[in-house]
């Protein structure tokens, strides 16, 4: 069943400490008020005011083509399906512990996003805005894009893996009956407390590299990139402007300037604003003078959004926008709309958006890239998985175990495992020496470093054994998926495979462009043409230890596959390092 049956219809929670992070449940809803189009988008917010005003608590979000009907000059794109403004009206406002609500531990499979643009597509796009930051029509443009997905499953259990991954401060699950909108946003947009109100725009990113020494490199190359700097300071100084429409005269102030923040998948520079406005100020007049955030659009704000306008295919709804609170006593928070994702309630299709900053000095493949980090936060699954190394150990002791030990190694260091590297080996010398017959031994290896070992006896197929039977999955990988370049035990989409073709030996995959990847537990190796060939790397697959080591002795050579040359193939073979060769027929 997909959504969720159970869950809050309001939750804004934080997942790191800070001056404007509190979680809130909302209870006690009495109202909804929405806005369908641009000129009723200001009667709206009136209502949310006057409601607050009485006493009650605002909870919503504000769309980012909600602009145009705040102020007509910025221009945007076509109103979506979604209200360009959602608020709930609730009697309480209750402060509650981040996860403090059930897990949520409920079955949850999200396809992987496809990009609804293709890289080519992408490329010309910044090309064009480089052509007309040349020409002095902007200096920055944040150029975004979408992603769809789909859900199997309980949609507020994706929303506690968001949270759980991005470790964000400015969290929020909404639920407005015919779409779920989940926000794992880091960036602040604004808060408001009495007459002082924050900004923090964030502006800058660099994604996590796997090993500590690496990682902090990554990290101090973003504080002192002069390109990130630039980035960040252009949109410090639009945040500046527009809060001086409405500051009192000399307040405005930069207390930090290029700060990075670090979540699991990267890092962000941001800085923070602070102004002090007057009591008589509203809401209203707050979003009339900073929506939507200097931080999604570019600098100068005006002409960058008619640019966007022009450019981005679809509009970003939620994404780009803001998601917060309105309470009584001048208090309110709102996100900036980023990290988030949007899914229809009864199909379980879902959106998000992701984007970059584009400057003068902006490479095309790069800001690419950046988008794909961006979006990790999605596709990066749930922590609760374990390593894998399957050895093969017989007379001669453990086969390839240098290979098998580094490629552990180099997992545990790319999800952030514990490994005691001396304390395995200890391990497997002692399990060894007690093993007679031929034996597979599994080592699983958890993220606070356990490690279980499992023997087990196996026997060698005959050398004269038929070409086994194999067949090719109608479910297609992705070859961005970080999991498919690691053996864990997140095979759930292998086992599954297996258990729909129980008569073959093996089932083959496929990525998105068609080309063949790996079995469910095997590499693949082909004859064609007198050339032994082996599906390349980039294609998505895992790099077995066996096929490794045939590749540095040049007994095979990397190609990319399709099934046309599967089936032109003299032969085919799977292999692994521990059942050797076995040839094969599709």
């Amino acid at each position: 069943m997909n959504g969720p049956t159970r869950h809050p219809v309001a939750l804004l929670e934080s997942f790191s400490a800070g001056q404007f992070t509190r979680s809130f449940s909302f209870e006690g809803q009495v109202a909804i008020i929405t806005a369908h189009t641009p000129d009723q988008v200001l009667p709206a917010l009136a209502q949310v005011e006057q409601a607050v005003a009485q006493g009650l608590h605002a909870v919503g979000y504000i769309a980012y083509e909600a602009a145009s009907g705040l102020n007509p000059v910025h221009a945007t794109r076509k109103v979506g399906e979604l209200p360009l403004v959602w608020f709930g009206i609730f009697t309480e406002k209750v402060v509650c512990s981040p996860d403090g609500e059930e897990r949520a531990n409920a079955f949850c499979h999200i396809s992987h996003p496809e990009l609804a643009i293709t890289q080519a597509d992408h490329s010309a796009a910044v090309e064009t805005i480089l052509e007309a930051i040349a020409r002095g029509d902007t200096y920055q443009v944040n150029y975004t894009a979408r992603q769809h997905f789909s859900v199997i499953g309980d949609h507020f259990s994706l929303y506690r893996r968001m949270c759980r991954n991005q470790q964000a401060p400015f969290c929020a699950w909404l639920d407005i009956g015919s779409h779920q909108i989940l926000s794992a946003s880091p960036e602040l947009f604004f808060s408001l407390q009495g007459d002082h109100i924050t900004m923090k725009p964030m502006k800058g990113t660099a994604a996590r590299l796997p090993g500590e020494d690496a990682d902090q490199r990554q990290r101090e190359q973003l504080i002192s990139s002069p390109k990130e700097r630039a980035e960040n300071l252009m949109i410090v100084d639009l945040v500046r402007n527009d809060l001086s429409i409405i500051a009192k005269t000399g307040s405005v102030s930069v207390p930090t300037l290029f700060e990075v923040e670090t979540y699991p998948t990267v890092h962000q520079m941001t800085s923070t604003v602070t102004a002090r406005i007057s009591p008589e100020t509203g809401v209203i007049e707050i979003l009339r003078a900073l929506f939507p955030c200097g931080s999604v659009t570019g600098a100068p704000k005006r002409r960058t959004m008619e640019m966007i306008a022009e450019l981005e295919t679809s509009p970003r709804g939620v994404y780009c926008g803001a998601i917060g609170y309105i309470s009584p006593g001048r208090e309110a928070v709102f996100n900036v709309g980023i990290r988030t994702a949007v899914i229809k309630t009864a199909t379980g299709d879902g959106e998000i958006g992701i984007g970059s900053g584009i400057t003068w000095d902006s490479n095309p493949e790069e800001e690419y890239r950046e988008c794909l980090a961006k979006s990790a936060f999605l596709t990066r699954g749930n922590s609760e998985f374990q390593l894998i190394e399957s050895i093969r150990h017989d007379r001669d002791g453990y086969l390839l175990l240098e290979r098998h030990l580094g490629r552990l190694a180099a997992s545990a260091a790319c999800f952030g495992f514990s490994f005691d590297l001396q304390e395995l080996r200890s391990r497997l010398g002692e399990l060894g020496r007690n093993l007679r017959e031929i034996h597979k031994i599994r080592v699983l290896l958890d993220s606070n470093g356990t490690v279980s070992l499992q023997a087990q006896s196996i026997t060698d197929p005959e050398t004269d054994s038929p070409a086994a039977a194999i067949t090719l999955s109608q479910q297609n990988t992705h070859s961005s998926d970080l999991f498919l370049y690691h053996k864990t035990t997140r095979r759930e989409l292998y086992d599954r495979e297996l258990r729909q073709h129980p008569d073959c030996y093996d089932v083959i995959f496929r990525n998105e462009r068609g080309e063949i990847t790996e079995g469910c537990f095997n590499n693949i190796v082909i004859l064609l043409g007198g050339e032994m060939l082996t599906p390349d790397l980039s294609c998505g697959l895992l790099p077995g230890v066996l096929r490794q080591e045939l590749l540095e002795v040049g007994a095979v050579r990397e190609a990319v596959l399709t099934k046309e040359d599967l089936l032109a193939a003299e032969k085919v073979w799977l292999i692994n390092s521990v059942r050797g060769w076995r040839e094969c027929r599709l």
